[in-house]
């Protein structure tokens, strides 16, 4: 099905700038045999501008697929970079907004560790809503509990100071919707403050970063166009700001009860988008072809190549270049993502320990922050590879 109308503004002022063939509708789902892996279903990515708000959507995702009750894994906090980042975050959050024994949600909170981390920093109570929340995997607290289903309006019935929504949002095709779902279930509540966390449109387009689009994403938002969809909802802007090496958006809001006129300094304008749109179009098929030049180049060289960073930016960077045939292997810190098979692509995971007999001689780092972190581990394995990081 082909959307032509805007999910944030409802606007039919839409049009494609961008399209990736034959990409894996899945790419964080745990899959257990490399025929399984095979099997998942390919579809286009057609990334589409929405000339009204700003919006950058999938205009060819498929709703009816179910991309998070079967087995999706996508907890980070193995790694200590992370969870020194998430903590940092967590306890300013709280501090400027007096979080401290209160009823704190989090809409999509996964395996559980946001919520468990700002409910432990603040001593509040937490409720985690989430259908593909695994029992088990977060330490057991009387504070905390977890609701095993999609968010809706029921909910409201649920006290809140706060509600979260941390990298769902991006999984989300119907945002206007989903906004306007959060608006109602707080209504009567001016007090309950909002904050949300998804990856930044504005990098990707700025240096072309193609491993950070991949299916289960149907949502691409920047300041200006995630401002906008909060304020036509009637919730008003208290803050924004991009963390972790511009890769990561916040926002901070409240409910009010007229569309509120302010306007954030980090907001940009729609034409000021759409013209990175048409700078990354311009360079996006260099970009490609100067990493096909490089992983051809290794494989004549018969060079070992390995991925370090399994989940979507894998999917995202191997849906363009898993035809050349030179990765072999994924590595992921996460134990649970271990012998399993990436989505559409069939390459097995392995965990970090396998490159000490592997011995790589490049090491492809899909996101650059984690760069001291795996190359302390790699060090300390006694592997000296090339390292190379997005």
């Amino acid at each position: 099905m082909k959307h032509t109308t805007c999910p944030n503004c409802f606007s039919n002022k839409v049009e494609d700038f961008y399209t990736i063939k034959n990409a894996p509708v899945h790419s964080l789902v745990t899959v257990q045999s490399y025929e399984e892996a095979m099997s998942v279903e390919k579809k286009d990515i057609a990334l589409a501008f929405c000339d009204n708000c700003g919006f950058i959507f999938n205009s060819s995702f498929d709703t009816s697929i179910d991309y998070y009750t079967k087995g999706y894994e996508d907890q980070q906090g193995f790694s200590p970079t992370f969870v020194k980042f998430l903590t940092g975050i967590s306890q300013k959050f709280i501090d400027r907004y007096d979080l401290y024994n209160k009823d704190i949600i989090e809409i999509g909170c996964g395996k559980g560790d946001f919520i468990s981390l700002i409910s432990e920093l603040g001593n509040n109570n937490g409720i985690g809503i989430d259908p593909a929340w695994v029992p088990g995997r977060t330490k057991q607290s009387e504070k905390v509990r977890f609701i095993k289903e999609f968010y809706s309006k029921k909910h409201g019935d649920l006290k809140a100071d706060c509600i979260c929504c941390r990298h769902t949002l991006e999984h989300i095709h119907d945002t206007g919707n989903f906004l306007k779902t959060i608006r109602d279930s707080v209504q009567g509540n001016n007090n309950v403050i909002v904050f949300m966390e998804i990856p930044s449109i504005v990098r990707i387009l700025k240096i072309q970063a193609f491993w950070d689009i991949f299916y289960e994403h149907s949502t691409y938002l920047s300041p200006g166009s995630l401002a906008r969809l909060f304020r036509q909802n009637k919730f008003e802007v208290l803050d924004m700001y991009i963390e972790y090496d511009d890769q990561y958006l916040f926002i901070e809001a409240k409910p009010v009860d007229k569309i509120s006129e302010k306007i954030h300094p980090l907001e940009e304008s729609v034409d000021e988008l759409k013209e990175l749109t048409k700078v990354f179009t311009k360079k996006i098929t260099h970009q490609l072809g100067d990493w096909r030049d490089k992983l051809i180049q290794y494989k004549s060289e018969k060079k070992k190549v390995v991925i370090w960073g399994g989940g979507s930016k894998s999917v995202g960077f191997l849906t363009n270049f898993n035809d050349i045939g030179v990765i072999e292997h994924v590595v992921d810190i996460n134990p649970h993502m271990t012998g399993n098979y990436i989505p559409g692509i069939g390459i097995q995971y392995k965990s970090p320990e396998f490159l000490a007999d592997y011995k790589p001689d490049v090491v492809i780092i899909m996101n650059g922050v984690y760069k001291n972190e795996i190359g302390k581990m790699i060090h300390d394995m006694g592997v000296d590879p090339e390292l190379l990081c997005l």
